[in-house]
C-alpha cells in the first residue's frame, strides 16, 4: 500500500485544504492519504477553534483516509520541534512520501535548505545573529541568506518554513521520502481579508468570531461540524477565553522559568503586565519585542496556561512511544490500521485499546499532559468534558 503523509491543523478545514489533499493524492499516485493532525492546541500558541474530533471528521470527508493526532505537547510548540514530531507519528504508519503546501514549489531547493540547516557549525551563524538581539526566524533567515544570497527568500513565509522542516526531519529520522509539494493558491498563510480563490484558516476563524458563515468557502461537513459545536458550546475557542485562567496561572506559579520556551528576563517582563490588559492579544502586543514574536509569546502563554514544563518536554522526547492515536477514519484508512498493526504499531482507536497492548496509559506521560490539557480546552466552554481522554472514541465514517 503507497501511503502519503500530509501534516495539518484543519483550524478549521477548508476548500484550500479539500483542494490539497486532492493534489497530493494526484501527485504521488499514492492509494492512501495519513494526515497527522493537531489534536486542541495548535502550533501558533492557542486552543483549535472547534474540538479536534470533529476537524479530524472534516477531514475525512475533505479526502483523507486516516487522521492520526500529534501529540501534545508538541503541537503547540515552535517549527522544528512541530516537525519533528509530526514526522515520527507519520513513520509509525510506514508512508512512502509526503505533500505539503508551500509558497515555492522547488523540491530541489527546499532539500538545500534543508541540508544546509543540518550542517554541522550552521547554529553558530544563527547563533551569532541572535546575539544582535534578532528573533529565531530572522536570525535564520539571516543565517540562510549569507549562504544561498537572493534563494533564502524561499523560506520567508510560514508555509516554507514548515516545508523545510518536514524534510529536515525526514532526513533527521532516514525515512527516504518522496516530496511532493502542492503550490499556495489564493491567500497568504495569516491573510485576514476574505478574497481570493481560497481564503486563508485565519480569515475564516476571524469571520466566524464575528458571527459570519457568508461565503467562507469552507466544505459542507466542515460548516456542519462547526455549526454542531458552536451549537454544543455557545462560543468558539480562542486563547482569549482564558484571560482570567491565564492570569491566575502566572500569579500562582512558583517558578515561571521551569515553564518551557520561559527564560530569564521573559518571567519579569509577564509579571509585571499582569491585570494590565483585558485581552491575551493586549497582553502579547505589550510584550512584543524583536526577540520575542508574536507567535513565541502566544506559545509561551499558552505553555503557563497547560502547565508544560522543560522537564515534560525532556521525560517525553526522551521516552520511546510506538502507539498513535487516532482521530478519524474510513474503509481505506482501516487497512492503514491493519497494515501498522502487523507491523508493530500499537493503534489506539478507544481507550480501551491502551490494555490491548499492555499499556497503561495513566504512567505515560504523553497520555496524561493530553488528558490534562483536553480538560482545560473545555474548561471556558458550555458543554465541559471532563477526561474526554477516556470516553471519546476514534470518528469511522463510511463512506
Amino acid at each position: 500500500m503507497k501511503i502519503t503523509g500530509v501534516v495539518a491543523e484543519y483550524n478549521p478545514f477548508h476548500a484550500g485544504h479539500e483542494y490539497q489533499l486532492k493534489m497530493a493524492k494526484r501527485l504521488s499516485g499514492c492509494d492512501c492519504i495519513a494526515v497527522v493532525m493537531s489534536g486542541n492546541y495548535v502550533q501558533r500558541g492557542e486552543p483549535a477553534i472547534i474540538d479536534k474530533f470533529k476537524r479530524a471528521e472534516a477531514a475525512i470527508y475533505g479526502g483523507a483516509d486516516i487522521v492520526i493526532e500529534l501529540p501534545m505537547p508538541f503541537s503547540c510548540q515552535n517549527a522544528e520541534m512541530f516537525a519533528l514530531a509530526a514526522m515520527i507519528e507519520l513513520s509509525k504508519l510506514h508512508i512512502d512520501s509526503i505533500s505539503f503546501g508551500c509558497e515555492n514549489d522547488d523540491v530541489e531547493l527546499l532539500e538545500k535548505i534543508a541540508l544546509i540547516q543540518l550542517t554541522p557549525g550552521f547554529n553558530s551563524y544563527i547563533k551569532k545573529e541572535m546575539k544582535k538581539g534578532l528573533s529565531y526566524p530572522n536570525a535564520m533567515s539571516n543565517a540562510l541568506k549569507s549562504v544561498l544570497n537572493d534563494e533564502a527568500e524561499a523560506v520567508y513565509s510560514p508555509n516554507n518554513v514548515l516545508a523545510v522542516e518536514y524534510i529536515k526531519s525526514a532526513m533527521k529520522l532516514n525515512l527516504n521520502l518522496q516530496y511532493y509539494p502542492v503550490k499556495r493558491v489564493g491567500m497568504a498563510h495569516n491573510d485576514n481579508e476574505i478574497t481570493g480563490s481560497f481564503y486563508s484558516a485565519s480569515a475564516i476563524r476571524n469571520s466566524l468570531m464575528e458571527g459570519s458563515f457568508e461565503n467562507l468557502k469552507l466544505t459542507e461537513k466542515s460548516v456542519e461540524l462547526i455549526e454542531k459545536f458552536y451549537k454544543e458550546q455557545k462560543k468558539y475557542n480562542t486563547l482569549n477565553n482564558y484571560s482570567d485562567y491565564l492570569y491566575y496561572k502566572i500569579i500562582t506559579c512558583d517558578d515561571l522559568e521551569k515553564i518551557y520556551e520561559i527564560k530569564e528576563g521573559l518571567n519579569n517582563k509577564i509579571i509585571s503586565q499582569v491585570y494590565k490588559h483585558e485581552s491575551i492579544d493586549e497582553l502579547i502586543m505589550s510584550l512584543k519585542s524583536k526577540r520575542y514574536t508574536y507567535s513565541k509569546l502566544r506559545r509561551s502563554l499558552l505553555n503557563i496556561l497547560l502547565d508544560i514544563k522543560k522537564v515534560d518536554i525532556i521525560n517525553i522526547m526522551s521516552t520511546n512511544n510506538n502507539y498513535v492515536k487516532v482521530l478519524a477514519f474510513n474503509n481505506t484508512g482501516r487497512k492503514v490500521i491493519k497494515n501498522a498493526g502487523n507491523n508493530g504499531t500499537e493503534v489506539i482507536n478507544r481507550y480501551s485499546d491502551y490494555k490491548k497492548y499492555n499499556l497503561t496509559p495513566e504512567k505515560l506521560a504523553r497520555f496524561n499532559i493530553t488528558n490534562k490539557s483536553s480538560n482545560i480546552y473545555y474548561l471556558p466552554l458550555k458543554n465541559r468534558k471532563m477526561n474526554s481522554e477516556y470516553t471519546e472514541n476514534a470518528v469511522y465514517v463510511d463512506i
